[in-house]
């Protein structure tokens, strides 16, 4: 591994992704203080009647469809500002981790993809499995949410929004993007004091042949637990570390004869362990530098079981078209 063109790349990487945190917190702190930057999430509005969170949520929800970077930093915009509280926060994470972020997959990765590499019949299919992964995860939010909550939450912090725009007062709007671009920058430096240096070294150990070789070794004997058949293994393996290289795999494979619900099945189970390994190297560095360590820690955990359970609940499912079906 060459350590210096490695070095680059990560500090190129860590430059990129501050600058989607911090367009994140900006927006939700502009988003704070003008209600009808808030009411542009109106179409995720059932998903916040249904999980009884705050209205600010459906604009998080919105932030998660459309840039999937600056998801997280919006949602800690509202945080810092009191408008979502622990329970509600992750009750909120759950929900956005599901059909909100497997929309933008959709749209903007897996979608086009999948449609190219396995035609439209069977890349539609595919992507009917992501959808369901996605559905299935944001109904365990709700059902958390409904569960945990004993009222409705969409206006309970309406007062806290300074979003009114009151002609009489002249609110300056220069002054408000002017205090929301101070809050941001100051939020953000708190972050990357914990999450800069971590994500560097990390990108440093994923691109180690070395010590990725030695997690696919790890990987290996979880992965034969599953239903797979022997030829659709690598696929599992593969699609831990790289869902395109993957998918392309699978596609070689299928052409040569393997059933395509064998090698959707791969594909899933690999994300099932890829989830395994995401746990240390996004979940927890991400939320405990966002959050703090109590609700960072809770947030990675309740994000890991419900991804987890999500992708389990599929793979059983293709594994009973493939017996019965």
């Amino acid at each position: 591994m060459d350590l210096v063109k490695t070095g680059i790349d990560a500090a190129i990487f860590t430059l990129e992704l501050t600058f989607f945190i911090y367009i994140g917190l900006l927006l939700a702190y502009i988003a704070c203080k003008r209600k009808k930057l808030l009411r542009l999430g109106f179409i995720f509005n059932p998903l916040v009647r249904l999980g009884k969170l705050p209205m600010c949520c459906s604009f998080y929800f919105l932030m998660s469809m459309v840039n999937l970077s600056s998801a997280a930093p919006t949602l800690l915009g509202f945080y810092k500002k009191g408008l979502v509280h622990d329970d509600k926060h992750v009750i909120a994470a759950t929900i956005t981790a599901g059909l909100p972020i497997m929309l933008w997959y959709v749209l903007f990765f897996t979608g086009p993809i999948a449609i190219g590499l396995f035609g439209l019949k069977n890349g539609i299919l595919f992507l009917g499995i992501w959808i369901s992964i996605g559905l299935i995860e944001t109904t365990i939010g709700i059902i958390y949410g409904r569960m945990k909550l004993t009222e409705s939450l969409e206006d309970e912090y309406v007062d806290k929004v300074d979003y009114s725009f009151d002609e009489a007062k002249k609110v300056d709007f220069k002054q408000e993007i002017k205090e929301a671009f101070k809050e941001s920058f100051k939020t953000l430096g708190k972050i990357l004091r914990i999450l800069a240096p971590v994500i560097f070294l990390l990108y440093i150990i994923i691109n180690s042949e070395e010590i990725m070789s030695y997690v696919n070794w790890v990987l290996r004997p979880i992965a034969v637990i599953f239903p797979l058949e022997g030829e659709a293994l690598p696929i599992a393996i593969v699609a831990a570390f790289n869902l395109i290289v993957a998918m392309s795999m699978a596609q070689q494979l299928i052409m040569g004869g393997l059933p395509v619900v064998d090698a959707f099945m791969a594909i899933i189970v690999g994300m099932f362990l890829f989830n395994m390994f995401e746990v240390f190297h996004a979940f927890i560095p991400y939320n405990v530098s966002f959050f703090g360590r109590k609700l960072g820690l809770k947030l990675s955990l309740t994000l890991f079981l419900a991804i987890g359970a999500s992708e389990l609940v599929v793979i059983m499912m293709l594994w009973g078209i493939k017996v019965f079906a």
